[in-house]
């Protein structure tokens, strides 16, 4: 297996990739897009670890910075939902021409809000033949969950920014943008192809309720898998080890790997 860094273009800006090749090419693809504030490795190297099982078991396994985060070009005060399908139908773009990847055979996963935007994207792009998402929101309630899951002080809106306690600072186009959006209805448009949601039973942030209205506005082929007593990015190793195992499992049954 090989694991190569790469930068993708878009709008001007970098965008920092890293691709995981296995040993026999061409391959199935999947492409990881990660959550609000995360970046290409997520919590406790997360997507790192699912990547690399991923390649191990035959498919080339892509994470990626949306710009503003991690190591890509941009400010994250620029970034809105628009800018990251963006992103990421610039990485799909760039990847349809890479020789190790079977073009009929692109899936995406996306956690938390990197799954509203895998959603958003497969939607209108059919490059994508599968999605799965990972403790995917179903619909934006920006304000009260930046208040309740980050700590930000809503007051700031009227200066056109929010700042985090962490440190990073969100823009007012970000909240106007979100407004565009309708995660529900691009959910059901993803059908014939299948949809794969994975959610924790204690999540915190985006609570199960939004798993179970995904599925249900979802059409066939579907499946969802609630992982007991698991929080919001499945911080125990038996949580991430489940939710990687269930998502290589049903990529593997649907790519006919």
């Amino acid at each position: 297996m090989e694991e190569i860094h790469v930068f993708v273009k878009n709008m001007g800006e970098r965008i920092s990739t890293v691709i995981h090749i296995p040993n026999e090419t061409p391959a199935p693809a999947v492409v990881f897009s990660h959550g609000f504030t995360g970046n290409k490795i997520e919590a406790h190297r997360l997507f790192i670890r699912a990547a690399r099982k991923m390649s191990k078991e035959g498919f080339v396994a892509v994470r990626f910075d949306f710009r503003g985060s991690g190591e890509s070009d941009g400010e994250f005060e620029e970034m809105t939902i628009s800018s990251e399908v963006s992103d990421l139908n610039a990485v799909l773009n760039f990847l349809m021409g890479r020789v190790e990847i079977v073009r009929e055979k692109m899936g995406l996963v996306g956690l938390s809000l990197g799954g509203v935007v895998s959603i958003l994207t497969a939607a209108q792009n059919p490059i994508v033949k599968a999605v799965c998402t990972w403790s995917s929101p179903a619909y934006l309630r920006l304000l009260s969950s930046l208040r309740d899951s980050f700590g930000a002080d809503l007051s700031q809106i009227e200066k056109g920014y929010v700042d985090l306690p962490s440190g990073y600072r969100i823009g007012r186009m970000f909240f106007e943008d979100a407004l565009k959006h309708d995660v529900i209805d691009s959910c059901a448009r993803i059908s014939p192809r299948p949809l794969l949601i994975i959610h924790g039973s204690q999540d915190s942030v985006v609570p199960v309720e939004h798993a179970r209205i995904l599925y249900d506005r979802a059409g066939d082929p579907k499946k969802i898998v609630i992982i007991e007593g698991a929080d919001h990015t499945f911080n125990r190793r038996e949580w991430e080890d489940k939710v990687i195992g269930l998502t290589i499992e049903w990529f593997k049954e649907n790519f006919k790997l």
